[in-house]
């Protein structure tokens, strides 16, 4: 230090020979800055102030005092070992002041201006990263320089959510410290964040003294120490609004915080207000610009998904409008995707291939993973290969469904491609649908019209185009199906059925057509053997389709005539066997001739027949005798063909009970069971009675 020097060849000259001591720094905490050698070193009285001088002499028996307050803050003190330096002239000690001045400037303004220069670097890295927790650590260790007594600092944020204060940024302090999070009011930090005041702390115990209210894990904490020697803190603002606290702490350094320094510290948390705002806003403004990039993605994809979505509609529907036909659109759906495409069509029991051969996909079992609620799409395994099978769905009526292979995962895309083209698809099914039903009201017509027994020639001649002719054998055979449908399902039952009848029987001659949950089929064979066979065929395709739709399904199929003009005859013959198909509540395929002997009654009101069977039974029941009793005997003895062993053994009673029984039946009745004119009325009477619900209307 240059005036220093200038200081000390001054007293050599003045006072040659005496020794001295050069005390400067802050009047509760001088330094010594010189001393001549072999004096020990000795803190200096602390004389009172002259408001007078600039300077003030005292003297002591064996010490002189020279002493000058430039500030509040700083003071130089010489203590000179010989009391008889009092004869120095008044203008020496006057330029001693004056050397003292300078080196106060030295001492005090050198430092501020390079606090100052440090201040400005402090700014200019607000703007060298936006990164929150770098750019506090540089503010605080900037601050350190600037703060020489302190070697750590932190930056305690407050949580509004949590109503305490947490350290974000620490700077020499082990990283346990971020745990130390304080409540309000619980020590100085919480203390200083309510009432908005800096402190400034030059002991262990003043700072241990505002240790209050402490929580439990706060304790332990401060426990592990260390405890901080000195602390300066002070609230930090952003605005009108207190965001946190400053800190820079002494563990290890002996100089003593100052009034400067808390000025310093309060310049800095401006500092560290600024940097966490930037960094806020640029966190804000990222996320703002990251939400925009991904708007931005999302809508360039969704355009291209939208834009997709058009390019599939328009190409799979201009197939649908020149009526290309489904499998044309399949390959179409095959080229677009690159994938190998399967359609499995449920009205027509179809497979429509893609580009290359693939194993054949049967209804039900399709069908199994779309029972009941499920409508979406699924992916599983078949054969050892993984498919994604996509429904076709009008409602809840399953009609088709697209079966794609899956060498590799779907993207986006081809996920919106195969949606498209199954909405595309279910438009061609329906519209297949509507012009199946054209084709059906035709034929409907031209059947009514051989019902009617219209000319007949004519007739002949309108049945051209449904490809059928009259030959030998004509017959009719019906199949209903019952219950309530959601609009498609019983046109969607009624096409399964007839689509296996068309495909099975393609090479007989017939005319087929559906109306509501009807299926009328007319065949015209050539030979007996022909009808047989058709019928035979129709058994087997009916259980088929039983197993697979599990409906209910009446059928009947009326006799094969020669006149053509009996067409109408086989056609109320097969209604007549579904109606006793349904009084008895079975399902199935039968023919008319195997009713039996039933359909000497279907013409036959229920209640005549009712009335018959009550003439026979009646006189079996009795008050005096149980009602069951005979007339369960007389029903058993005639079902196990007039056998008294069967019968008595079925009954679980002694033959000779039966005897006795069969004898109070005849007696009752008045008629006897050796006369074949009585036996064929009793056996009459039971079979009415066993088969009476067949032929209620």
């Amino acid at each position: 230090m240059q005036n220093l020097i200038v200081l000390q060849s001054f007293l050599a000259e003045k006072l040659p020979g005496i020794p001295y001591q050069i005390w400067m720094g802050h009047p509760d905490y001088m330094t010594l800055s010189y001393s001549t050698p072999q004096i020990e070193t000795e803190r200096p009285l602390l004389p009172g102030r002259s408001s007078e001088k600039p300077y003030f002499f005292f003297q002591n028996p064996d010490k002189a005092y020279f002493f000058t307050e430039l500030d509040k803050d700083f003071q130089i003190t010489i203590c000179l070992y010989d009391r008889d330096v009092s004869a120095l002239p008044a203008t020496d000690w006057e330029v001693l002041s004056y050397i003292c001045s300078g080196m106060y400037f030295q001492e005090i303004h050198q430092p501020l201006k390079n606090d100052l220069e440090k201040m400005v670097d402090s700014l200019q890295i607000l703007t060298a990263t936006l990164d929150v927790n770098e750019l506090l650590s540089k503010i605080i260790q900037i601050a350190l320089t600037v703060i020489p007594a302190g070697d750590a600092g932190v930056f305690r944020q407050f949580d509004a959510e949590n109503q305490q204060l947490t350290p974000l940024t620490v700077v020499g302090l082990p990283d346990g410290y971020l745990r130390y999070k304080t409540r309000l009011g619980e020590n100085v930090s919480g203390k200083v964040f309510i009432d908005k005041r800096p402190r400034l702390y030059n002991s262990t115990a003043d700072i241990l003294s505002e240790q209050t209210n402490l929580s439990p894990e706060n304790v332990a904490f401060v426990k592990k120490g260390p405890y901080a020697n000195r602390m300066i803190i002070v609230p930090v603002w952003l605005d009108d609004e207190c965001i946190g606290t400053l800190a820079i702490l002494q563990f290890t350094k002996k100089k003593s915080f100052i009034d400067r320094d808390v000025k310093l510290l309060q310049g800095f948390s401006s500092q560290v207000a600024i940097a966490f705002h930037n960094a806020k806003l640029y966190k804000e403004s990222r996320l703002h610009l990251e939400e925009s990039r991904q708007l931005s993605r999302e809508l360039d994809e969704k355009n291209q998904l939208f834009q997709k979505r058009i390019n599939v509609h328009e190409t799979l529907t201009q197939l649908s409008l020149t009526n290309k036909g489904i499998q044309k659109m399949i390959s179409e759906i095959n080229r677009i995707l690159g994938r190998h495409v399967d359609y499995v069509d449920f009205l027509n029991n179809d497979n429509s291939p893609g580009r290359r051969p693939s194993p054949s996909f049967p209804f039900e079992t399709i069908a199994h993973y779309f029972s009941g609620s499920q409508k979406s799409a699924v992916t599983t395994t078949l054969s050892n290969q993984d498919y994604y099978l996509y429904p076709i769905f009008i409602g809840s009526v399953l009609l088709g469904c697209m079966i794609v292979s899956l060498s590799h995962p779907l993207s986006q895309m081809d996920i919106v491609t195969i949606e498209q083209s199954g909405s595309v698809l279910a438009l061609e099914m329906v519209k297949n649908i509507s012009m199946t039903e054209l084709y059906h009201k035709k034929a409907l017509t031209f059947f009514t019209q051989l019902l009617e027994k219209q000319d007949y020639e004519a007739l002949l001649a309108r049945g051209l185009p449904f490809n059928f002719k009259i030959n030998t054998y004509t017959f009719v055979c019906l199949c209903e199906i019952p219950g309530s449908f959601e609009p498609y399902e019983v046109e969607a039952r009624l096409q399964r059925l007839l689509s296996k009848i068309n495909q099975r029987l393609s090479a007989i001659n017939k005319l087929t057509f559906g109306f509501h949950n009807k299926i009328t089929l007319l065949f015209s064979v050539n030979e007996n053997a022909e009808v047989k066979h058709i019928i035979s065929q129709l058994e087997t395709i009916v259980r088929e389709w039983l197993n697979t739709d599990q409906h209910f399904l009446y059928g009947g199929i009326g006799g094969a005539y020669l006149n053509v003009e009996e067409i109408a005859k086989s056609y109320e013959e097969a209604q007549k066997t579904i109606s006793f198909l349904i009084n008895r509540n079975q399902s199935g395929l039968i023919s008319y001739e195997e009713i039996g002997i039933n359909r000497f009654f279907l013409n036959q009101s229920s209640q005549d027949i009712e009335k018959f069977t009550e003439e026979i039974f009646l006189p079996l029941r009795s008050d005096h005798i149980q009602s069951s009793d005979l007339e369960t005997t007389l029903m058993q003895y005639v079902a196990c063909n007039l056998s008294a062993i069967d019968t008595a053994k079925k009954l679980h009673i002694h033959i000779n009970t039966l005897y006795q029984r069969l004898k109070r039946i005849e007696e009752r009745l008045g008629l006897r069971f050796d006369s074949q004119e009585d036996m064929l009325k009793i056996q009459l009477a039971c079979h009415l009675k066993n088969h009476l619900s067949s032929f209620k209307s």
